[in-house]
């Protein structure tokens, strides 16, 4: 691989399909050293989701991005910018320049103006706490000082990102490995590209909620006992709501865990952290089957909690699997389609969703006192 990159360092761009080749085979892409080259390769080519409107795709399947900062692919980001609130960008008075608009000349002090600044600092601290372990009180001060702004630079680009707790986590894995000034320019990209649009400029219920029903069609197909127990107990998804939403940086408990599952996801199509999701539940299949309380309040505890010994690389060739033996186009389509029925057929009610929105649940302190009342109401959302 080092030689490879040795190689063809200069053009790692027309090389996108053995870049991504090397970060989803076993191993990943190995070093961090390699991820700070290859990562910021593939946010520039990130996988199109086809049955969502993020981008222009190629030929190869890859959304395009111009380096310019507001040119979007689908359209031009400078008409998602708050003019008003972005008065403080350096221009330049050439054309040129105009188009390459950044925040660079932001202090601190504008950064703080943000709505966003104040939650972001919150979620900064208690991650930092407790993540990384085992670096020096001085490094965990740079990270935090060096952390909260990039987030915030990198919402204050579109008026439309609204910050939802969860996207620290990333961040925060982007800065460790590619560090400031590279991290920065990846988040934006993955924010402007990448399934996390989606949760930046949407509801959780109308995104990641809706991506996690498919979690339900792929466990049908596979293991369909495992199906009917989560189903009968109404368990819904939340228990891996923020497995996608993080790229299991939040569930995960070592780091080369967490840059495995980054490796991944960056060379995949979007949905590869649903069926990542799909694989770690059919890994516990025998958990699950054999507990003794078979409710929903043990089996979201169950799921929710993940073990310190996950074969994270397993789980990655078994969730490439599952997408090439299901994929989205069919989990999506006749798939879901058919689960539906079952659903229908089995006579699975479910009330109206209540009136405050998820992310209005989802507040520090509340979200584990609603977990049992969601689930009753996210279970499948309807078509």
């Amino acid at each position: 691989m080092k030689s490879f990159l040795n190689q063809h360092r200069d053009s790692l761009h027309s090389h996108i399909s053995q870049l991504r080749h090397f970060a989803s085979s076993p191993g990943g892409l190995v070093l961090d050293e390699i991820r700070a080259i290859v990562w910021p390769v593939l946010a520039e080519a990130l996988v199109h989701d086809r049955d969502q409107e993020t981008g222009d795709s190629t030929s190869d399947g890859s959304v395009t991005g111009s380096d310019s900062d507001f040119e979007s692919a689908k359209s031009n980001f400078s008409d998602e910018i708050d003019f008003a609130e972005s008065s403080l960008l350096h221009r330049s008075d050439s054309p040129s320049s105009s188009k390459n608009t950044v925040v660079k000349h932001l202090s601190i002090d504008d950064l703080k103006t943000h709505r966003e600044w104040n939650q972001v600092e919150m979620d900064v601290h208690r991650t930092l706490a407790r993540f990384p372990p085992n670096i020096s009180d001085t490094q965990r001060s740079i990270l935090q000082t060096e952390l909260t702004p990039l987030i915030v630079r990198i919402l204050w680009r579109s008026h439309r990102f609204r910050y939802y707790q969860g996207f620290h986590d990333v961040c925060l894995t982007l800065l460790l490995v590619l560090g400031l000034e590279s991290a920065e320019r990846v988040g934006l990209k993955l924010a402007k590209y990448g399934a996390f649009n989606a949760y930046l400029t949407q509801t959780l219920e109308e995104t990641v909620l809706r991506d996690l029903d498919l979690l339900y069609v792929i466990t049908w197909r596979v293991d369909a006992e495992l199906e009917k127990v989560m189903r009968s107990v109404e368990l819904g998804s939340l228990f891996a709501l923020s497995w996608p939403l993080t790229w299991f940086s939040h569930a995960l408990h070592h780091y080369r865990q967490i840059v495995l599952c980054f490796d991944l996801f960056l060379a995949s199509h979007p949905l590869m952290p649903v069926y990542y999701t799909s694989a770690v539940v059919l890994w516990r299949s025998s958990a699950i089957l054999n507990t003794a309380s078979r409710d929903m309040p043990s089996l979201h505890h169950l799921l929710n909690i993940m073990p310190n010994d996950v074969p994270v690389q397993a789980l990655a060739d078994d969730a490439q699997d599952l997408f090439r033996m299901l994929p989205p186009s069919l989990v999506r389509g006749t798939l879901l389609d058919d689960y539906r029925r079952i659903l229908k057929e089995s006579s699975v009610r479910k009330p109206s969703l209540p009136t405050p929105s998820l992310r209005a649940w989802l507040v520090a302190g509340t979200a584990t006192a609603s977990i049992y009342l969601l689930s009753r109401y996210l279970f499948l959302s309807p078509s």
